[in-house]
């Protein structure tokens, strides 16, 4: 029995270590075939993926182009920044390490939350930016913790600059932070690099891919946590293109401290060439402000400014002409042969049309006139008649001419167009005839026409170079595109010898703003336009001082013209928004603007003629 039982115990210890061994043997078996599917099978696999794991790859932003002045004055550069990014997949608790990271360097909710929408749209493998323009100190602070911050790095970068900061913001324009809801464009991967800016404004936005340059690359072996150990290869970036402007900053800077606390705008264009040597808007903004995230209070405090910082009034701002318009008139009354400089006219201090009266602007009246005298006192009679005669098509016809109601063309985003309106525009848009009342609002630059100060420096500029319409540009180039003579030369004179009165003749509406620079003199025109209807009441009572009004229902004053008189080379717009009278505000600006604009001439032709000795 004993002996039956042994046999049986021995026989069940053999078959459980015959099963023991299958299994193990099964086991082995099993992780000898996986072995060779991970060695043989997939090793080529797994081993790029040990690569990407030792090797990180990384795009160098390039130097973005610098923007210059027309004397090589720095209106944009770049300088050194350290930045800290996240990298998702070498940070196995990245919440951790934020929180960690906002403990030794400050960081708003609202920017926690950013970088964690960041993170969970982008890549494993792409950094996102958790702090720009990190200081010195925060730089040693956060690499003496960096144990506590895995997957956070302390990059080298460079960071936009504006040293002019307000004085060029609307020329040279500005960067911000490209965003990711901004799907255009978004092939390009140097929008995939943290903290990347694109131009938003000026020369920046409209000169942007010359701008930006092509990116380098850079392979690095990292260690276990993610830290550089060395660099293997690099690619150095190509840096953008460095642009020069044909703007003056000294001009730029004297004009912008021209307007003190009004809203506004002043070019001021070479009428051969078309270069523009001064545009400002008033007021303006330091560009800087926008290079980090900008606050929610300065957002507030530009975005609620009435005067409206943001709008580059020289390209955005549509005005009504007024009567720097009634040098049009003039001018297309004496190409369509209807009046001449001798055609005179009585001023009783308005017009009837049918059971309507116009007013002049005096309301006494200005007597008997001709063509230079009318324009010399501005009177609006005068060119109430005169119009009637002409007829608003050839009027519409000579503004056409002059670059009323189109784009100049000028090297920056985003010009109005103005409005030069026509007898089809108003069917359409009132479904209304066109009518003589119309046509009397035109003559004097009023009712439904507007213009940008860049057109109206254009239109002055062709009067004073010969009738040429020369393109206006900002950008520095050997080619000046012009047009053919547009009108007769004798006709053209008659014109400036208006402007030329209304500045240097006793009792003209611009006399108090004439300078005599070495002999050198400057002619203009004034203009004032509503802004709002005056109603019967109130031109009863006269409304003699706009300052006791509110100041959006004041005039805006106007006045454009050009100097020298004698041998015309620039050309002048200022338009000061609710300025009250184009005498009184905009012509003062104007003409200490053209004088210092001759006056540099003259210093630089000097400079020129010493640096030219042998």
């Amino acid at each position: 029995m004993s002996v039956v039982w042994k046999y049986e115990k021995n026989h069940t210890m053999q078959m459980r270590l015959i099963a023991l061994a299958t299994f193990f043997l099964f086991i082995i078996f099993i992780l000898i075939m996986r072995l060779f599917y991970l060695q043989i099978l997939q090793g080529d696999k797994f081993l790029l993926l040990a690569e990407k794991n030792r090797i990180s790859t990384r795009l160098i932003t390039p130097d973005r182009g610098r923007i210059y002045d027309r004397n090589g004055v720095v209106l944009a550069e770049n300088k050194k920044t350290f930045q800290a990014v996240l990298i998702k997949e070498q940070s196995p608790d990245y919440k951790k390490a934020i929180e960690s990271f906002s403990k030794l360097v400050s960081l708003a909710d609202e920017e926690k939350e950013r970088i964690l929408k960041e993170i969970k749209n982008k890549r494993a493998f792409m950094p996102v930016r958790v702090k720009d323009n990190l200081t010195p100190k925060e730089v040693v602070l956060l690499q003496l913790n960096a144990p506590d911050l895995p997957g956070i790095q302390i990059e080298e970068g460079l960071i936009r600059f504006y040293p002019q900061k307000e004085i060029e913001t609307h020329t040279a324009g500005y960067v911000s932070l490209f965003l990711d809801s901004e799907a255009q464009d978004k092939d390009d991967p140097l929008l995939s690099l943290p903290g990347y800016r694109i131009g938003r404004a000026g020369i920046e936005k409209s000169r942007e891919i010359f701008l930006r340059g092509e990116p380098g690359s850079k392979k690095t072996e990292v260690n276990a946590a993610g830290r550089s150990v060395r660099i293997l290869e690099e690619n150095e970036s190509v840096p953008g293109q460095d642009i020069t402007l044909t703007i003056d900053n000294r001009l730029q800077q004297y004009a912008y401290d021209l307007f003190a606390d009004n809203a506004g705008s002043a070019i001021v264009m070479d009428i051969k060439t078309g270069d523009i040597l001064a545009m400002v808007s008033a007021p303006s903004f330091d560009a800087n402000l926008f290079l980090a995230p900008i606050s929610s209070k300065d957002w507030k405090k530009l975005s609620s400014n009435k005067k409206m910082p943001m709008q580059n009034k020289a390209l955005h701002g549509m005005y009504s002409p007024g009567s720097i318009f009634k040098l049009v008139v003039a001018l297309a009354g004496l190409e369509n042969k209807i009046i001449s400089a001798n055609t005179t006219i009585n001023c009783g201090g308005y017009t009837q049309l049918g059971n309507q009266r116009f007013h002049c602007w005096k309301r006494e009246g200005h007597g008997k006139l001709n063509l230079i005298q009318a324009l010399e006192h501005s009177c609006d009679v005068y060119f109430y008649e005169v119009a009637q005669k002409i007829g608003a098509e050839k009027i519409l016809e000579t503004a056409k001419k002059l670059g009323f109601g189109e784009m100049t063309g000028i090297d920056l985003e985003s010009e109005k167009t103005g409005l030069l309106p026509d007898f089809e525009w108003k069917k359409e848009k009132y479904n209304d005839a066109w009518r003589m009342g119309d046509t009397l609002n035109l003559s004097i630059g009023q009712g439904f026409l507007t213009a940008t100060p860049l057109q109206i420096v254009r239109a002055v500029a062709a009067i004073a170079n010969g009738g040429y319409l020369v393109q206006p540009h900002i950008l520095e180039r050997e080619e000046t595109f012009v047009s053919k003579p547009l009108f007769d030369a004798k006709n053209l004179s008659v014109i400036r010898q208006g402007m030329i009165d209304v500045v240097n003749k006793e009792g003209a509406t611009a006399y108090g703003s004439r300078f005599n620079l070495n002999g050198m003199k400057m002619a203009g025109k004034t203009a004032t336009t509503q802004v709002r209807r005056i109603s019967a009441e109130e031109r009863k009572a006269g409304l003699k001082d706009q300052k006791l009004i509110p100041w959006e229902h004041r005039d805006h004053a106007l006045f454009a013209g050009f100097a020298p008189i004698n041998k015309p080379r620039y050309a002048v717009v200022v338009v000061v928004e609710h300025g009250i009278g184009g005498a009184r505000t905009a012509a003062p600006i104007a003409s200490k603007l053209l004088k210092k604009t001759l006056e540099l001439a003259i210093e630089d032709e000097k400079l020129t003629k010493l640096e030219a000795r042998p």
